[in-house]
């Protein structure tokens, strides 16, 4: 099994990508309730916060979307449901299709190979082999904030004003996802599709659209956020999955980049009799810095560091051709 893992840090300011309700002239951010690490008594304790964040599903959609139209340049399939997304209002599909088999749906729809499906009347179920995680501030490092921003319009006929406010939120947020690299282009008997190879191409290069191009969230003919990409840690696995830890960065100096490698250090060492191999690629705009005990080379481990978000996926890709090499070879 080739199993990658990736954890990003983004810094977006004044944003509504992802609104859930209006309350007459007045729509809410989505929030979520997180911890936050605090010291109490000489002790670790944990505060429950409300905060800003987007959803999995959200992002999920912006992926799907860059995928349809990777697709186009990468000459795969998709099905004609999911190129009318936008007339659709988005993704559903499938809903009262018995004649459909699993083969065919992936076959016929990398976005459906990529994302999952479900079939209700044909019993029909993938689960997604790319997987998202919420959005949500990183609090141990910054403090994020939900803002209600008042707006007026005038109408110059009737002369009145029409206030209505629009919450926005600020943070360093944090993003994890997954992919389970042996499930793409895989059919129901364990057979994969001749053209396997460029469809984990196009999972890993739709992530770069997706975050580089702001691919994901709504509202932004208005808010369109002011985002960067700060950092970025990923994994590649075979043959037990690994989960880099939470792009975090705590007091004292300690960061989510050494604790993934010392966790990675651990994991091949513990699973050394099955010949567990990570490779951990990073890249940071935040002055982190591996430490020298967490860098040190150990067999079934290598770590290579990267320039961009784009460094980091490409290394990804060739990193992910060799654990296959390797576990063809085993």
């Amino acid at each position: 099994m080739v199993f990658v893992s990736i954890g990003l840090r983004l810094r977006v300011e004044v944003e509504a990508l992802n609104m859930v309700e209006a309350l007459g002239a007045y729509t809410r951010h989505r929030t979520a309730s997180v911890f936050k690490k605090v010291a109490k008594n000489g002790s670790v304790a944990y505060k429950l916060v409300t905060a800003p964040a987007v959803s999995g599903q959200s992002i999920a959609n912006g992926y799907m979307r860059e995928l349809v139209e990777l697709a186009r340049y990468y000459k795969l399939a998709v099905c004609d449901e999911c190129s009318a997304y936008e007339l659709r209002g988005g993704f559903t599909k499938h809903g009262t299709s018995k004649q459909v088999t699993h083969d065919e749906l992936v076959r016929n729809c990398v976005v459906e190979d990529l994302t999952g499906f479900m079939v209700p009347d044909a019993g029909l179920r993938r689960t997604s082999p790319v997987m998202f995680s919420y959005m949500v501030p990183d609090l141990e490092s910054a403090k994020a904030m939900v803002d209600p921003q008042f707006h007026v319009r005038y109408d110059f006929i009737t002369k009145e004003h029409q206030p209505f406010t629009i919450e926005s939120g600020t943070a360093i947020y944090m993003v994890m996802i997954a992919i389970d690299v042996d499930r793409i282009g895989k059919l129901e008997r364990g057979e994969y599709l001749p053209d396997r190879d460029r469809r984990v191409e196009i999972a890993l290069r739709g992530l770069v659209a997706l975050f580089e191009g702001l691919g994901y969230g709504a509202k932004k003919a208005r808010y369109l956020p002011i985002e960067e990409v700060v950092g970025c840690v990923a994994a590649v696995s075979s043959p037990i999955p690994f989960m880099v830890s939470p792009p975090r960065v705590y007091g004292g100096g300690d960061n989510y980049l050494n604790d993934t490698i010392k966790r990675a250090s651990k994991y091949v060492e513990a699973l050394r009799q099955i010949d567990e191999a990570i490779t951990i690629l990073y890249f940071d705009k935040e002055g982190l810095k591996p430490s020298a005990s967490a860098n040190e080379g150990k067999e079934g481990l290598e770590i290579v560091k990267a320039e961009t978000l784009i460094d980091v996926i490409e290394k990804v890709l060739e990193s992910i051709k060799g654990h296959v090499g390797r576990a063809r070879a085993r």
